[in-house]
C-alpha cells in the first residue's frame, strides 16, 4: 500500500509538473516523450525510499517521517541527474525544470499520503491484535518488543496460560486467562486477528480441538516459533536440535540460486575493484599519516566446510605487533568506543570502507557477497564449546555482508553472539534472491548513514 501510494504521488506529480512548465493541459505526446525515462526514475525513487527505511512497516517514527522523506527526495534528486545525464545522455529532452518539480510535488504529496495512512489506515485498520496462548522465554520476548514499538503493526491484548506461577501484575497492560477454554471468548471480547501457539501448549490435551474449531472462526492461528522468526528475523534457540536442523536445513543445495550468486559476486567484485582503485591513495595516505603500520591487515578466517583462509581490510587499528595486530595477549573482541581504533579507522568502519580489499575474497572464491560473516579460527573454537551448533554457519559460503550485519552492531558477548547465530541461521534457512537483494539495499543504508561497526 505505501508503495503504490508512492508511485501515484509521482505520477500527479508529474503531471502537475508538466502543466506547469508548459504552461497548459499537456497532450499525449508532451507525456509520451518523458514517460520511459520517469518510469525509470520512479522505480529508482522507490528504491531509494527502501534503502532509506520507508518501507519498514512502524518506521520512521512519527516525529521523524518528513525528515527521511525529504531526506530520500534530495538524494532522489541527485542520483536523478545523475541517471539522466549517464543512461539518457543522448535524449532530445533534458527535463530539469520537470524533474526539481517532480521532486517537489511527488515527495510532497508522499508526505501526505503517509499522514493519511498513519491516522486512518496504518496505524488502527491495520494493527493486528495478538492473542498468546502460552508463556515462554520467546513470547515475553515478543510481547516486549511489541509493546515497545507502538507504531508497529501488532498489538498483545491477552495471554492465555494455565501456570499459577504466571502473576497478572507482571503484565498489567494484558488480559490474562487461567484457562485454555478461555480461547474462543477471549478472541470474541478482543476482537483478535492473530492466535500464537506455544510448543509446550500444543501437547495440552484437548487443545487440538480449539484449534480445529477456530478454523471456522475468521482468526489466523500461528506456532510461535514461526511468529518469533516473522517479528525478529532470527531463529529462536529454544527450536535448536538436530531434529529441527534436519527439518530446515537438509536441503541445502540449490543449484540455479548458486549459479546466479556467482555471477553477482563476480560482477560485484569487479565493481569493488573499480572503487577501491580510485580511492586507494587517499586510503594509503589517511592510514600512513595517522599511525605507523602496514595499510593491509590480513587475519585468518573460518570458510565454507570449516576450511580457514585469509580475510584482508585496510588496517583500522594501531599496530602493536610486528604483523600489524593490535592484539598482544591473544585474540579478543572489538568493542564499541575501542581505544584501538584509530581516528581513520574509526572513518573507515563506519563506511565499511575497510572491506573494501576483500574484493580479492570475492575473486578467489572464499567468500560471497551475502553470507554469515566469517569468523576467527580462535573465536569459533570458543564458541562451538559453548553453543554446541555453532558450527551450522559453515554450511554456507561466508558473506561481505550479513542479514546479521543490518540487524546487530557488535558482538562483545555471549548473549550477543548467540543472537548472531540466530540471525545467521535465518538467513540459511531462508535465503533467496529476494532477501540477498533485501540485504545488499540495507547494507548501502548502513553505508550512507555511516552506520558500520
Amino acid at each position: 500500500m505505501l508503495v503504490g501510494g508512492d508511485l501515484i504521488s509521482f505520477a500527479i506529480g508529474f503531471y502537475i509538473s508538466v502543466l506547469l512548465r508548459h504552461q497548459q493541459i499537456p497532450s499525449w505526446k508532451i507525456i509520451e516523450s518523458h514517460l520511459v525515462m520517469f518510469f525509470f526514475l520512479f522505480l529508482i525513487w522507490i528504491i531509494i525510499n527502501f534503502i532509506n527505511g520507508l518501507y519498514d512497516l512502524g518506521k520512521p517514527k512519527k516525529i521523524q517521517a518528513w525528515h527521511y522523506i525529504w531526506e530520500c527526495a534530495l538524494i532522489s534528486l541527485i542520483v536523478s541527474v545523475i541517471f539522466i545525464y549517464t543512461v539518457f545522455s543522448n535524449n532530445i529532452i533534458s527535463p530539469k525544470t520537470i524533474l526539481i518539480l517532480n521532486i517537489i510535488f511527488g515527495y510532497g504529496l508522499s508526505n501526505l499520503w503517509r499522514l493519511l495512512y498513519k491516522k486512518y489506515i496504518g496505524l488502527y485498520s491495520l494493527k493486528s491484535k495478538v492473542i498468546f496462548v502460552g508463556l515462554t522465554n520467546e513470547s515475553k520476548e515478543l510481547i516486549e518488543i511489541i509493546e515497545n514499538n507502538p507504531q508497529g503493526v501488532y498489538k498483545v491484548v491477552s495471554l492465555i496460560d494455565e501456570n499459577p506461577e504466571i502473576k497478572p501484575k507482571d503484565f498489567p497492560f494484558l488480559d490474562v486467562y487461567r484457562s485454555l477454554n478461555t480461547l474462543r471468548p477471549a478472541i470474541t471480547n478482543h476482537k483478535a486477528d492473530i492466535v500464537v501457539i506455544a510448543p509446550h501448549i500444543q501437547k495440552e490435551p484437548g487443545i487440538q480441538n480449539e484449534l480445529y474449531e477456530l478454523l471456522f472462526w475468521p482468526v489466523h492461528t500461528t506456532d510461535l516459533m514461526s511468529f518469533y522468526e516473522n517479528i525478529t528475523g532470527r531463529i529462536p534457540p529454544s527450536t535448536f536440535s538436530e531434529a529441527w536442523f534436519l527439518d530446515n536445513l537438509k536441503n541445502n543445495q540449490r543449484p540455479i540460486y548458486e549459479k546466479i550468486k556467482t555471477i553477482v559476486d563476480i560482477v560485484a567484485a569487479v565493481i569493488i575493484s573499480f572503487v577501491f582503485v580510485i580511492i586507494f591513495p587517499f586510503i594509503f595516505l589517511a592510514i600512513k599519516l595517522n599511525s605507523p603500520g602496514p595499510v593491509f591487515y590480513k587475519q585468518q578466517r573460518i570458510g565454507q566446510g570449516g576450511r580457514n583462509f585469509f580475510l584482508y581490510k585496510f588496517r583500522s587499528m594501531y599496530a602493536l605487533t610486528k604483523d600489524g595486530s593490535a592484539e598482544i595477549n591473544g585474540f579478543q573482541f572489538a568493542t564499541k568506543d575501542d581505544k584501538r581504533v584509530t581516528k581513520v579507522g574509526r572513518f573507515l568502519r563506519r563506511t565499511r570502507l575497510d572491506e573494501l580489499p576483500q574484493f580479492i575474497n570475492l575473486f578467489k572464491r572464499d567468500i560471497t557477497l551475502i553470507g554469515p560473516r566469517p569468523e576467527r579460527p580462535e573465536i569459533v573454537a570458543q564458541l562451538a564449546g559453548q553453543m554446541g551448533y555453532y558450527s551450522l554457519r559453515h554450511i554456507v559460503k561466508p558473506g561481505l555482508t550479513s542479514w546479521a550485519v543490518i540487524h546487530q552492531n557488535y558482538t562483545d558477548n555471549l548473549e550477543k553472539t548467540l543472537q548472531k547465530l540466530q540471525y545467521d541461521l535465518y538467513y540459511i534457512k531462508n535465503r533467496s534472491l529476494i532477501l540477498d537483494l533485501s540485504i545488499l539495499l540495507k547494507t548501502i543504508n548502513v553505508i550512507i548513514r555511516m552506520m558500520g561497526q
